[in-house]
């Protein structure tokens, strides 16, 4: 009898256990603040310049969603702390000005000099490749894929997130 209760009592866990598994929000990347205000330094109307050309051009930017839309924030390190610097929001085939992001992804504003105006996802791959991008959303992957899944076809640029990494 107590074997019985014994066996009830681990599937019981168990099965709690998986629940919170699934019910809970994935992310993946890394942790971008760690409650300390970050200072804010824009970039230049140069740089502002290239990425937005670079992005109007990517092949990908036609299938993000207008309603999840994509936040893609750069930052930097002086001295040792990070710096936020500019955001562009994509969504609907053009850069959005206003709009709430689904996914926040966060690169590092070294690569913008990497930029041709047509090669974004080689340079989100290899800053991915080399831990300078971040990745941020309060959906699980379930949702993304829901959210997302016009992108699919984009995997091998965005696998990284809810796609299945590479």
């Amino acid at each position: 009898m107590k074997k019985r209760w014994l066996v009830i009592g681990v599937i019981f866990a168990i099965a709690i256990a998986l629940i919170i598994f699934f019910t809970m929000k994935h992310s993946t990347g890394k942790i971008v603040n760690s409650g300390e205000p970050i200072r804010y330094v824009p970039l230049s109307q140069g740089e502002i310049d290239k990425v937005a050309q670079t992005i109007i051009s990517s092949e990908f930017i036609k299938d993000v969603p207008e309603k999840n839309p994509i936040a893609l924030i750069f930052f930097n390190f002086e001295n040792g702390e990070r710096v936020q610097q500019d955001g562009f929001l994509i969504g609907n085939n053009k850069l959005l000005t206003e709009g709430t992001p689904s996914i926040y992804l966060t690169l590092n504003s070294k690569y913008i000099s990497k930029l041709n105006g047509n090669n974004l996802c080689d340079v989100i791959k290899e800053a991915n490749k080399n831990g300078d991008l971040g990745f941020q959303s309060k959906y699980g992957t379930a949702s993304l894929l829901l959210r997302y899944a016009s992108m699919l076809k984009y995997r091998d640029c965005f696998g990284f997130w809810c796609f299945g990494k590479n």
